[in-house]
């Protein structure tokens, strides 16, 4: 044990001593403190908190030999002081599943370099894709804990690909198969756990081996700090934030590209979490927020609430900022602002389905660029991941996800290829059908149209334009839209649409600008299309009556073509 003004050098003996006397001090509250920085101005900081280095408990800086035992005996020293912080020094290091405590700081300081190799780990009640199960415990983690900080600016590091040899991959969908996240044993559980749950530890156990750890996992945590890390590679989920309160993750690295399923941030039925300056490079979703899937979900019924993500960089991988498809519990009082995606499969994608229940309610997106990206914003009650099926629709209960007051604003998309393509990661694909392109995606359910959706100051090129079904009161507000095939905005089946200021840059000779199928009392303020641009509005036979046109002339063509024709729901 060391302190870290190092006045007392690496021996041992003498830095306990000194702890014991800094504890008694610590005892006498303020004045104790007040004593210690007096006599010993250089070593005030040991009476607030000491200070535990790996090398002193035999870890060896150069990789010869695992450092498990080393950490795991200077946490537990920290554990015994009623709390401190444990630093791994520069060097190179091997070891196995760290377990955190409370009062914690784990620091890896630069120059520092943790590999995890692939190995079968034990089992612990933990949650995979919003199913609550038995998994290997995480690499670095801990279950009910308080004040634990992560920090550092070390690196963490692992190897995908071993994990995938050693206990297996996702089976990506096929028109033969529905494919499965973890294997048929996973498959299975999933089916059973829709008629009864939870189930007999037996089952879980049978699902277990094809489980893939997290890399840093908190469940039942409050007041965690991670912070300023590097990661490279993860056997599975980077950060996993479950059950877990006032938690803070900013200035990470997580560049985990392109390994199966190892997504960056997942917070997951968690609160009172703040996101920050992280740049994220992974082989699946970078910002995930997710509450439980299905009757399981449905069983534990834990939101994601109040959320705060800003200021990050995400390049290539699945989505940038993803909400579900988890979606039981709710995920609700989130903002978002200030992001950068670059090259991943989607920008935003907001996603649930039928039997999933739950929802995503008061919601703000603000100021993103989106960049070569695949679908630069989805809202979609449609989505199927591995194994799964479209459900048939059903009447509504607490079964039907509600999506709800959701609000994109100023968000600028740059050559958005208007399709989800994994080629990079076969492995990880959910499967959906890519379809016509598309590059802004909002598909309801006809039982429970989304509500309240509002899209504003958006300007967006690329392939496909914008589609919407199945909505209630959508607004598009200053919305340039500039698409390389096909009308700019096709809207249908909902009902209060408000479009003010929507425009194109280009049009296609003889496509209209906006096709509006079964919207009635659509209310059409201001608009704008190149010069001879015509129709510029496209409706249904009929339907011009019902529109509510502010001041202007606006080319209005009825007409009886199918725009939607070859669309599927999946899609959309």
């Amino acid at each position: 044990m060391m302190y870290p003004c190092h006045f007392f050098g690496r021996n041992k003996h003498w830095a306990e001593e000194i702890a014991a006397a800094a504890s008694r001090l610590r005892a006498w509250g303020s004045l104790g403190l007040l004593f210690c920085a007096a006599l010993f101005p250089a070593t005030a900081a040991l009476c607030a908190e000491p200070v535990f280095n790996v090398l002193d408990y035999g870890a060896r800086n150069d990789g010869s030999q695992p450092a498990t035992d080393a950490i795991r005996t200077a946490i537990q020293a920290a554990k015994s002081a009623g709390g401190g912080t444990v630093v791994i020094p520069a060097g190179n290091y091997v070891s196995g599943p760290i377990e955190l405590v409370s009062n914690l700081v784990l620091r890896l300081e630069a120059g520092a370099v943790v590999r995890f190799p692939a190995a079968r780990l034990p089992y612990a009640p933990g949650r995979v894709q919003g199913i609550e199960c038995l998994a290997p415990v995480p690499l670095i983690g801990g279950t009910g804990l308080e004040n634990v900080t992560i920090t550092g600016r070390g690196t963490i590091a692992t190897d995908n690909a071993d994990w995938t040899r050693l206990m297996g991959g996702p089976q990506p969908k096929s028109a033969a198969s529905a494919g499965s996240a973890f294997g048929p044993a996973w498959n299975e559980l999933l089916a059973r756990l829709q008629e009864k749950t939870p189930q007999p530890e037996s089952e879980y156990l049978k699902a277990a081996p094809l489980l893939r750890p997290a890399f840093i996992r908190t469940k039942d945590c409050r007041n965690v700090l991670i912070e300023g890390i590097r990661m490279l590679g993860a056997p599975f989920w980077s950060i996993h934030l479950l059950y877990s309160e006032n938690v803070v993750v900013r200035g990470v690295s997580l560049e985990t590209f392109p390994g199966a399923f190892t997504g960056g941030i997942y917070i997951d039925s968690s609160r009172d979490v703040r996101v920050s300056d992280c740049y994220l490079d992974n082989g699946d979703d970078a910002i995930t927020l997710k509450a439980g899937k299905d009757a399981d979900g449905l069983r534990v019924n834990r939101p994601t609430e109040n959320v705060a993500i800003t200021n990050c960089v995400i390049h290539r991988g699945s989505g940038g900022i993803v909400m579900g498809s988890e979606t039981s519990g709710g995920i609700r009082n989130v903002v978002v602002s200030n992001i950068v995606c670059q090259g991943t499969q989607a920008g935003i994608n907001i996603k649930s389905e039928r039997g999933r229940g739950g929802g995503v309610e008061n919601v703000r997106i603000d100021n993103l660029v989106l960049e070569d990206v695949g679908r630069a914003i989805s809202v979609s009650e449609y989505y199927t991941m591995q194994g799964e099926t479209p459900p048939p629709a059903e009447p509504v209960s607490r079964r039907t996800p509600v999506f709800r007051d959701i609000v994109i604003s100023r968000v600028t998309i740059v050559r958005a290829r208007g399709r989800f393509e994994f080629g990079w990661n076969p492995v990880s694909v959910s499967g959906n059908d890519p379809g016509r392109p598309v590059m802004i995606a909002i598909a309801g359910l006809p039982e429970k149209p989304i509500e309240g959706l509002r899209l504003s100051d958006i300007v967006a090129t690329g392939a496909g334009g914008l589609r919407a079904s199945d909505t209630q009161g959508l607004e598009l507000s200053h919305v340039e839209i500039t698409p390389s095939e096909g009308p700019a905005f096709l809207i249908k089946d909902s009902p209060g649409l408000r479009l003010d200021q929507v425009s194109t840059r280009t049009a296609a000779a003889g496509v209209p600008v906006v096709r509006l199928d079964r919207c009635p009392d659509a209310s059409i303020e201001t608009w704008a299309a190149p010069e001879g641009t015509a129709p510029f509005l496209s409706v249904g036979p009929g339907e011009a009556k019902r529109l509510q046109i502010g001041p202007g002339q606006i080319p209005v063509q009825e007409s009886p073509a199918d725009f939607w024709a070859g669309i599927e729901k999946s899609t959309q």
